[in-house]
């Protein structure tokens, strides 16, 4: 198994645990991302992953994905693309291994966690209170199949971390055991968490003992990440998620991103009109050009508190106002953005263009 270079000590709370039986591929990465602080409530993107195998071959592949999934969170990429570049490359890589992952970018600042899963275990979420559940998200093939059978788009599930609350991600060494379901043996894992240490490094001490008591085949793994039971800084703040033209379920997943990261950002009261806006400026987007959308969402702090909604997409094509058709429909969305926004714009992003809109939003309460 592979260790990760744990972040500052100001930074956010986490802790890490394995139990190799062998030589394997089960590994776990913490990696501070850009546009994070150095204050607790930095970006995030926590990793868990089991490669296929028991032996030298499956730590050596391992290590080079490993090091591929930090470079491409590193540079920025969104949770899905991360994923996806990772599968690509473990594809093309000399050996016929695959693996399974889960990669969760965290904003702790506001709590805003996006969850992309590929073939690996769903993660638990411990809240404050104690309680444990697991969060169902919707994954696609491991790394390697994915971009074998060509089904590189990943759904990406959006979920809001409470002060206070941890995030556990494990391999299924720390699930299975003899006569035991997944269903069952996920029951049970959450079971133990709730009645577990407070403190996320005995609770994982505590975790590791359990699976050492079962003196199960498999390699153990699991990470946990923390945020801060404190103040929610005013500043921070920055989602970005691809839309796939044709995929329903990622303009979904855009919707879901946009409402939880609305409320966990203090903008409630303007929730409507920043929902409405971005899924015209989303579905606008998609029905004019043949590509996917980019949309980013993101907390300004400069004069006053704003949310700024972003839509890119490959078409340099500027959008024009005009009255709507006779349908009603046709023809309203930028009607619509400058009559909800505070102000909007048009701006060149390479060989496409950007939609851009802001609201304010005032300081949280």
């Amino acid at each position: 198994s592979a260790a990760p270079t744990s972040p500052s000590a100001t930074g956010p709370r986490g802790a890490e645990g394995s139990l190799p039986r062998d030589i394997g591929g089960d590994w776990y990465d913490l990696i501070p991302l850009p546009g994070g602080t150095p204050s607790g409530g930095g970006r995030v993107g926590a990793v868990i992953g089991d490669v296929q195998g028991h032996d030298t071959h499956a730590a050596a592949v391992m290590g080079q994905l490993r090091i591929v999934l930090r470079a491409y969170a590193a540079e920025g990429h969104p949770p899905a693309t991360v994923m996806a570049r990772a599968s690509v490359f473990l594809h093309e890589l000399d050996t016929d291994r695959f693996a399974t992952c889960l990669y969760a970018e965290a904003d702790l600042a506001t709590g805003v966690v996006q969850v992309v899963r590929a073939g690996h275990i769903d993660p638990l979420v411990r809240h404050a209170d104690g309680s444990c559940r697991r969060v169902t998200v919707q994954g696609g093939l491991p790394l390697g199949l994915s971009a074998e059978f060509g089904q590189l788009d990943y759904p990406v599930a959006t979920l809001e971390l409470d002060p206070g609350g941890t995030l556990l991600l494990c391999t299924d060494g720390l699930v299975e055991q003899p006569g035991v379901d997944l269903d069952e043996g996920m029951q049970i894992l959450a079971s133990l968490i709730a009645v577990g240490p407070a403190d996320v490094w005995e609770l994982a001490d505590r975790l590791i003992d359990v699976a050492e008591e079962r003196a199960g085949d498999d390699d153990v793994a699991l990470l946990l990440l923390r945020r801060r039971a404190l103040d929610t800084p005013q500043s921070g703040g920055r989602l970005q998620q691809h839309v796939a033209p044709g995929d329903p379920e990622a303009l979904t997943g855009a919707r879901h991103m946009i409402r939880t990261a609305v409320g966990a950002w203090g903008a409630r009261e303007r929730s409507d009109e920043i929902e409405l806006v971005a899924d015209e400026l989303i579905t606008n987007a998609l029905m004019h050009t043949e590509g996917a959308a980019i949309v980013t969402l993101r907390v300004l702090t400069a004069s006053d508190r704003r949310m700024r909604v972003e839509v890119e997409d490959s078409s340099s094509a500027l959008p024009r106002r005009r009255e709507a058709g006779e349908s009603g429909v046709s023809g309203r969305g930028l009607l619509l953005v400058d009559l909800l926004s505070d102000v909007w714009g048009v701006e060149a992003r390479g060989g496409g263009k950007c939609v851009w809109c802001e609201f304010v939003v005032g300081e949280r309460t």
